[in-house]
C-alpha cells in the first residue's frame, strides 16, 4: 500500500493529463493590504468597480505553486480537483488580485495550470466563458524546452528566435471573442533569477536539488547565470513586442507589466546575492523574491542536509528510475534537436499556427523536439509542489507581480477613460544610518568640509529617466564616506537638479542625525538618507569593522628610543588623525614642536583596529632628547587633536 506522501506525489505527476477547469469566487468580501482606496467616480482609473467578470491564464508563475496554501482537493470532484492538479495557490498573484479588486467581482476564472506551455494556455484561453473586463496571464517561459538544462539552450535561443512571437501572438488572438468593449489585459513578464556580480555563488554554494549519483553538478558560474538571465530577458522584449504589436489591434486594452526591476533594483531579490547565506528563508536576505532549496555549504565542504523529503518519498530503486528517466530524457532532446518539425520548418510561426489552430484534432506540440505531443511540460517528474516550487515566485515575489500588474491595470483604464493616468505623490523621508544599526562612522568637521565641493561637481543626467551620481572621500582611512544623490526614474514631469538643495540636505544629514547623545561625546556621524521627492541623497561612512562602541575619547600610545646621534617613534592611535595620514595634524604638530629634523615620516592605516583598538600607526625620526618636551607631555600630540597618556622609551 503506498504511503500518503508517496500517493500524493503518484497524483502530482498526473498533471499533464488533466484539461484545465475554473476556480471561480463570487463576491469576494476580503481587505488587501494592496486594495486601494476606493472614489466612486466614473472617471477615475483607479476605481476598480468596473471589474465584474475577469480570468487569470497561464503557467506555474500564473498559478502560484508553492506560495501559500494549495487550492482544493485532488479527492473532491471538480472544479476543486483540477485546482490541486494545476498547483494553484491561495497566495498566487491572481488571487491577492482578486482580493485588491474588491467587492465589485462577480465572477473570477482562474485556469491557470502549472507546466502549460503555450498550447496549453491556448486551450486555458478556449475554455473561458466570455464577457471579460480584465484578463491577466503569464506565458512563454515554458516553451524554452529547458527540462535539461545547458544541453537545450540551443533549443530555447533557437525557440525565442522563430517560435514565441507567433504563439503568444495566437494567445491575444484567441481573447478577442472572450472580451468586452474596452476591457483590460495584462500580460505580466517574467523576473531575471540571478545576481552576477562575485563568484561566491559559484564557489561557496550548491545548488544541486538532489545528486542521486554522487556526481560533480555544474555550478552556477557568472557565466552561466548571465546566459540563464539572458534569456529571461529576451522572453520579456518578445512579449512587449507582441503586446506593442497588438496597440489598437484588439477591442481590448493592452498591456505589459515588467516586474523585473524590483527584484534586480528596489531589493536584494535574486538568487546568488552577496547578502545571501544560502540558508531558506534567509536572514540576511530577508526580500528574496524566489523559492529556492538550502544551498549552504559547511565547514568541511559538504552540503547541509536536506530535510529528507525525497528520501522518505520515494525507494532507491524509485530514485534511480528518476535519475535514469532524466539522462533518457536529456538523451532524446540531443539526438532529435535537429530533426524537429519546428526547427526545420521554412515557416516555424506558421507551423505553430497551424498546430494551435488545430486543436479539436489533437494536442499541438509546444516547440520541445521530445515531448510526445503534449502541451504540458512534465519537468517535476512527480515531484512534490515543496520541491517543483523551486525557481518560482516565493510570496513576496507574488505580491510584487501583483501590484505591478494592478499598477498596469490602472493605467490601461485611463486609456479607456481618456484621462491621465493617476501617479503618487513622492513623500519625503528622512533616515539616520545609526537608526538602522549601521556600524560606519566618520568625524563631523570632515564631512563638514566635504558636502559643498561634492554638490558643486554633480554630474547630473536625463532628468526623465533618472540618474545617480557619487563621489567617495578619504578613500582607504577610518573616515572613508560616499556622498550620494539619485534621481529616480519613470518620475511624472521633469525634475531639475538644485546645488542649494543637494547643500541643504547633505547638511541636514550630516548634523540633524546623532547629535546631542551623552553616549557619543565625540559627536561620531553615522550618515543618513533624505527622500525629497523624486531625489534621495545619501551620506554613507564606508568602514562597519572601526572600534566599537565608537570611542568616547581620542586614545593612542607613544615609544620614542634614542640611537646616538638620531632617535626614532612609532606613535598609535583611535578617534583622531582619521582621514589625512597624519599630514595635517600629528606631522606639523610634531615638527614644530621639535623645531625641526622630522625625517623618514612613515605612516599607515590598520585594515581592522590592531588588540588594542588602534586604527592606525606613524613611524618617524627626531633629533635626540624631545622626548620630554614634545611627547611625553603629550604636548604634540594633544596639538594634533590627540592623546597618547605620555610616551615611553629612553629618548
Amino acid at each position: 500500500m503506498k504511503t500518503p506522501l508517496l500517493a500524493l506525489a503518484w497524483l502530482h505527476c498526473l498533471w499533464p493529463g488533466v484539461d484545465a477547469s475554473v476556480f471561480r469566487v463570487a463576491n469576494p468580501n476580503v481587505t488587501s493590504a494592496l486594495n486601494p482606496k476606493v472614489r466612486p467616480r466614473d472617471d477615475d482609473p483607479s476605481d476598480f468597480g468596473w471589474v465584474k467578470r475577469w480570468a487569470a491564464v497561464g503557467d506555474s508563475f500564473t498559478a502560484g505553486i508553492g506560495s501559500g496554501s494549495p487550492i482544493g482537493n485532488p479527492l473532491t470532484e471538480s472544479p476543486y480537483q483540477n485546482d490541486w492538479y494545476c498547483a494553484r495557490y491561495d497566495t498566487s498573484y491572481p488571487m491577492i488580485m482578486n482580493d485588491a479588486l474588491g467587492s465589485s467581482v462577480e465572477d473570477f476564472q482562474f485556469l491557470a495550470c502549472s507546466g502549460d506551455r503555450t498550447g496549453g494556455i491556448y486551450k486555458q484561453i478556449e475554455e473561458l466563458e466570455g464577457e471579460l473586463d480584465l484578463v491577466v496571464m503569464t506565458a512563454g517561459g515554458n516553451d524554452l524546452c529547458l527540462d535539461a538544462c545547458t544541453d537545450v539552450i540551443s533549443i530555447a535561443q533557437n525557440n525565442l528566435d522563430k517560435i514565441l512571437k507567433g504563439n503568444l501572438e495566437l494567445l491575444l488572438d484567441a481573447l478577442e471573442d472572450k472580451m468586452n468593449d474596452d476591457s483590460v489585459v495584462v500580460f505580466n513578464g517574467y523576473a531575471q533569477f540571478f545576481n552576477t556580480e562575485n563568484e561566491d555563488c559559484a564557489d561557496n554554494q550548491d545548488w544541486t536539488l538532489f545528486n542521486l549519483l554522487n556526481k560533480d553538478a555544474l555550478k552556477l558560474t557568472v557565466k552561466r547565470r548571465k546566459t540563464f538571465n539572458d534569456l529571461v530577458v529576451q522572453i520579456n522584449d518578445i512579449i512587449k513586442e507582441v503586446v506593442d504589436d497588438a496597440k489598437d489591434k484588439y477591442k481590448y486594452k493592452i498591456g505589459f507589466s515588467n516586474w523585473d526591476l524590483w527584484p534586480r533594483e528596489g531589493v536584494d531579490g535574486q538568487f546568488c546575492d552577496p547578502a545571501s547565506t544560502g540558508e531558506y528563508p534567509d536572514p540576511d536576505q530577508p526580500e528574496l523574491q524566489f523559492f529556492k532549496p538550502d544551498t549552504r555549504i559547511d565547514l568541511t565542504g559538504e552540503l547541509r542536509k536536506r530535510d529528507g523529503t525525497l528520501e522518505r518519498m520515494y525507494s532507491n530503486e524509485t530514485l534511480w528510475n528518476i535519475e535514469r528517466e532524466n539522462r533518457d530524457r536529456s538523451a532524446r532532446v540531443k539526438r532529435n534537436i535537429y530533426n524537429s518539425l519546428l526547427m526545420h520548418s521554412p515557416n516555424p510561426q506558421a507551423e505553430a499556427r497551424h498546430l494551435l489552430q488545430n486543436r479539436a484534432d489533437k494536442p499541438s506540440r509546444a516547440n520541445c523536439p521530445d515531448d510526445e505531443d503534449v502541451d504540458i511540460q512534465p519537468a517535476s517528474i512527480g515531484l512534490p509542489n515543496s520541491i517543483a516550487k523551486n525557481f518560482h515566485p516565493n510570496e513576496l515575489g507574488h505580491y510584487t507581480i501583483a501590484s505591478w500588474a494592478l499598477q498596469t491595470v490602472i493605467d490601461l483604464r485611463a486609456e479607456v477613460l481618456d484621462v491621465p493616468p493617476p501617479s503618487c505623490e513622492p513623500v519625503d523621508k528622512f533616515t539616520c544610518w545609526q537608526d538602522t544599526d549601521w556600524k560606519g562612522y566618520a568625524n563631523e568637521p570632515f564631512l563638514n568640509d566635504q558636502y559643498e565641493d561634492f554638490c558643486d561637481d554633480v554630474e547630473t543626467g536625463d532628468e526623465f529617466d533618472g540618474w545617480t551620481y557619487d563621489d567617495t572621500f578619504a578613500e582607504d582611512t577610518p573616515d572613508e564616506t560616499q556622498f550620494k544623490v539619485t534621481l529616480e526614474k519613470d518620475g511624472a514631469g521633469s525634475a531639475e537638479y538644485s546645488k542649494a538643495e543637494c547643500k541643504d540636505s547633505m547638511s541636514r544629514i550630516i548634523n540633524g542625525c546623532d547629535g546631542n547623545d551623552p553616549d557619543n561625546p565625540m559627536d561620531w556621524k553615522f550618515g543618513g538618507e533624505w527622500k525629497r521627492g523624486r531625489f534621495t541623497y545619501q551620506v554613507n561612512p564606508q568602514r562597519e569593522n572601526r572600534p566599537w562602541p565608537p570611542p568616547k575619547e581620542t586614545s593612542g600610545n607613544c615609544k620614542g628610543w634614542y640611537h646616538g646621534v638620531w632617535s626614532s617613534y612609532v606613535i598609535k592611535g583611535q578617534g583622531w588623525a582619521t582621514n589625512d595620514w597624519g599630514q595635517d595634524t600629528l606631522e606639523p604638530a610634531a615638527s614644530d614642536c621639535i623645531g625641526g629634523g622630522l625625517t623618514l615620516w612613515r605612516f599607515k592605516y590598520f585594515d581592522e583596529p590592531d588588540e588594542d583598538g588602534m586604527e592606525w600607526q606613524a613611524d618617524f625620526n627626531t633629533p635626540i632628547w624631545v622626548r620630554s618636551r614634545c611627547f611625553k607631555n603629550n604636548k604634540a600630540v594633544k596639538e594634533a587633536g590627540g592623546y597618547t597618556d605620555g610616551c615611553g622609551g629612553n629618548d
